[in-house]
């Protein structure tokens, strides 16, 4: 299937015409096409990456990092909503798990009997989609469904927990934090609620 980005662009340009007459129309149909490009995009990046010769793993650098007991995977995006997820957009957000899965690999991954995982989503201001900001429509199982079967043997009630926390800030991004279920109170995340307990 051959990608036309231009052709998408061209679109988006119709339905945005600089003479000022845009109806609200027009922006619903601008917004499916900013989707649309979004997937073209990445699509064209990662058939460059798998059959070309670009030498990236993945499109974006992730991290990361671990305190004590506690994982921090950080993804320079926030979490997609529901809407916007398309078979590509859900493989590169695996891909970008699975890197900083492997960049934790390096000083060893910790196993938890029950994990607990905490998704802080941070949306970049000036998006005004707080009419859309609900934490229950993002696409919250692309995160636990890439961390099953390596910090956690699945994702039931037996076997890990989770928390999701949403704020605006200048950048757009997503931090997971893994932890063991049961030390929950040491876990950074919940240090600062602790007085509230």
């Amino acid at each position: 299937m051959r990608i036309d980005l231009h052709r998408t662009l061209e679109k988006l340009g119709e339905n945005l015409p600089r003479d000022g007459r845009i109806t609200f129309g027009m922006l619903e149909k601008a917004y499916e096409l900013t989707l649309r490009l979004r997937s073209q995009l990445l699509s064209a990046m990662y058939d460059r990456i798998d059959f070309g010769s670009v030498p990236k793993r993945i499109v974006g650098e992730v991290s990361a990092t671990q305190t004590d007991s506690v994982v921090c995977l950080t993804i320079p995006e926030p979490l997609p909503g529901l809407k916007e997820l398309t078979g590509t957009v859900e493989d590169h957000w695996s891909r970008m798990i699975h890197e900083a899965i492997a960049r934790q690999a390096i000083t060893g991954i910790p196993y938890f009997e029950k994990a607990h995982v905490h998704i802080r989503i941070t949306a970049p201001h000036g998006s005004h989609n707080h009419r859309l900001w609900d934490t229950s429509n993002r696409a919250i199982n692309v995160i636990i469904n890439n961390l099953k079967g390596i910090f956690f043997d699945d994702d039931n009630f037996e076997h890990m927990s989770f928390s999701v926390e949403a704020s605006w800030g200048e950048m757009g991004m997503t931090e997971v934090r893994i932890c063991s279920h049961n030390g929950l109170k040491k876990c950074d995340v919940f240090q600062k609620y602790m007085p509230l307990l």
